[in-house]
């Protein structure tokens, strides 16, 4: 594992790639990108990253055993630009397979444009029907709104919220802790065996069926 292969689509307008990460861009993630607070503030950072910091984590991310890592690039004019990431990790397979994804934009300018949700639903037809996952597990700091809604949209759910987790801006902030099931069989009925989901469970799934829709007909793997 360590870098996720290559899927393209497009989002208002734009083309986007999900490609691996490579080392001439990691100033990239530095300046313009985590050295800003209003970027590290709800990823619980309170230091800003140099390049010696990225450079480690991507020495430790190429050989990493259960993870998926995805660069989201800006494709146009013949060239490429990278504007964050996206990731599944922690992936386990025991009992059951799951894994912790997340995902970051550091472009600003490209923030409210529907990329973060699309690269959600890519993430997920990716987890659920090439890794076989029966879930998803991701967390969101309240304040981050953003986020939450782009993780609803590709049929993430509730599951608890965690109260005080950080202190940003002068005020403790709560965690919202999410999933996003495998709605098809038989991992979802593997994940009930026998038990009713709940109207949200329900409901949520109907949201990845159809996030899984929409990345059926807008993601190609090349």
């Amino acid at each position: 594992m360590a870098f996720g292969p290559i899927m393209r689509f497009k989002v208002s307008g734009l083309e986007i790639e999900l490609a691996p990460v490579t080392r001439e861009v990691l100033g990239e993630f530095v300046n313009p990108g985590m050295q800003q607070h209003s970027i590290t503030q709800y990823i619980g950072m309170d230091s800003a990253p140099v390049i010696e910091t990225e450079q480690e984590w991507y020495d430790k991310t190429r050989s990493a055993k259960d993870s998926l890592i995805w660069g989201i690039w800006l494709l146009e004019d013949g060239g490429r630009t990278i504007i964050g990431n996206s990731a599944l990790e922690h992936i386990e397979r025991g009992h059951v397979h799951q894994a912790v994804s997340g995902s970051m934009i550091f472009r600003q300018e490209y923030w409210g444009k529907g990329i973060a949700s699309a690269a959600h639903k890519a993430r997920t037809l990716y987890a659920f029907e090439q890794l076989g996952l029966h879930r998803i597990k991701s967390a969101v700091i309240q304040a981050n709104g953003g986020s939450r809604k782009a993780l609803e949209r590709s049929g993430y759910n509730l599951v608890y919220t965690e109260h005080n987790t950080v202190f940003v801006n002068g005020q403790l902030r709560h965690q919202d802790n999410l999933e996003c099931l495998n709605p098809n069989e038989p991992f979802w009925s593997q994940w009930f065996h026998g038990e009713r989901p709940t109207k949200a469970q329900r409901e949520a799934r109907q949201r990845t069926l159809e996030a899984l829709k929409w990345a059926h007909s807008n993601v190609e793997l090349p």
